[in-house]
């Protein structure tokens, strides 16, 4: 089996999710690290059993012997970093967003469509296994999508980010946990044309609670709403359908379907009810099991293998760079109608 040699840019929490998944990919070998933390990058290398170490990426793009970089860095970091990478000519797998930018998006474009590089953004939350279900469903033609909804309840604290991003510079919730819910929106909606953001900087200087509404000229109705003050993790995936049937994605992992017409009775209800439950934890169990070695990373597998079979077959990655400058425009989009509170109109998307 032949190597597939990686890069890796960045030794934080998103680094070691990676690292999970490529420890499932045999022909995956990583081969060099960097952090601008030195001693940090020699404590991941030695925990992983990496031979090179480095405290500038530059260094590591010197390398001629890597399939791809992986770039697991702060958002502001993320256009010159991709840029550096594809004049070095590397295939490049870039963490979301893309950039702090649609203008930065343009540059790193440039640089890989010059270098003749491939580029593919991590939405690793396409590739969740209710989300590409969802999809199926919405795409069978039996379910006309109406209203989908992202919820997220979370803290810099609870999922172990670092307190660097919740700053201006990276764009706090917003372009953290936002780009999840906008580039799942743009999924889904496909033509955004219209948003209409509210939200209130409480903790933070950045906004770390607000509600987003969406609108599509298919009178498809997205709406994003999420908080960075809650206390314990809660993610909700809804969609509602023109005929009145439900799904809804808890917890990412667990997908529940609701008929379209209400139960004739409360015990045919509470039947119902009953039913969800038990195929809920049946599916947690077994799920769980299946994907013991995958915890935590399993839409990252998903991902990264398609990016590998991309490089190898010559093809489109899974998420092209064009994909990751509309999230990145819509996230521009929802910005400037939180700061002035008011609709904006969504173009160049």
């Amino acid at each position: 089996m032949q190597k597939i040699n990686v890069g890796l840019v960045g030794c934080g929490r998103v680094s070691e999710i990676h690292m999970n998944a490529y420890k499932n990919i045999p022909e995956v070998n990583v081969i060099a690290v960097s952090d601008i933390n030195l001693e940090r990058a020699k404590s991941f290398a030695k925990k992983h059993k990496i031979s090179k170490v480095y405290d500038d990426a530059l260094k590591l793009f010197e390398l001629r012997d890597l399939d791809f970089v992986d770039i697991c860095t702060p958002i502001s970091t993320h256009a010159e970093l991709a840029c550096e990478a594809a004049k070095h000519g590397h295939h490049i797998f870039l963490e979301k967003p893309m950039a702090r930018s649609s203008k930065e998006c343009d540059q790193i474009i440039h640089e890989i469509t010059k270098n003749k590089v491939k580029l593919c953004v991590c939405h690793n939350q396409l590739f969740l296994p209710t989300v590409i279900q969802a999809k199926a469903i919405v795409d069978s033609g039996n379910f006309q999508l109406a209203y989908f909804k992202v919820s997220v309840r979370e803290s810099a604290e609870l999922i172990g980010a670092p307190s660097w991003i919740m700053t201006p510079e990276q764009g706090g919730a917003v372009w953290e946990t936002g780009a999840h819910a906008a580039y799942l929106q743009l999924h889904f909606l496909k033509n955004i044309e219209k948003v209409w953001a509210i939200g209130e900087k409480i903790q933070n200087l950045v906004h770390d609670h607000f509600i987003i509404m969406l609108t599509a000229p298919n009178k498809t109705v997205g709406v994003i709403e999420i908080s960075w003050l809650a206390k314990k993790e809660e993610e909700l995936f809804e969609f509602i359908g023109s005929n009145g049937k439900k799904i809804e994605i808890l917890n990412y992992n667990f997908l529940l379907e609701y008929p379209e017409k209400p139960e004739k009775s409360l015990v045919e209800g509470f039947y119902r009810d009953q039913k969800q439950i038990i195929k809920k934890w049946t599916k947690f169990f077994i799920t769980n099991i299946r994907n013991s070695k995958l915890k935590n990373c399993v839409p990252q597998y998903l991902l990264l293998t398609k990016f590998i079979e991309s490089i190898k077959n010559d093809t489109d990655p899974p998420v092209t760079p064009e994909e990751g400058r509309k999230t990145v425009r819509l996230l521009e989009c929802i910005e400037e109608s939180l700061n002035k509170n008011q609709p904006v109109k969504v173009h160049d998307i």
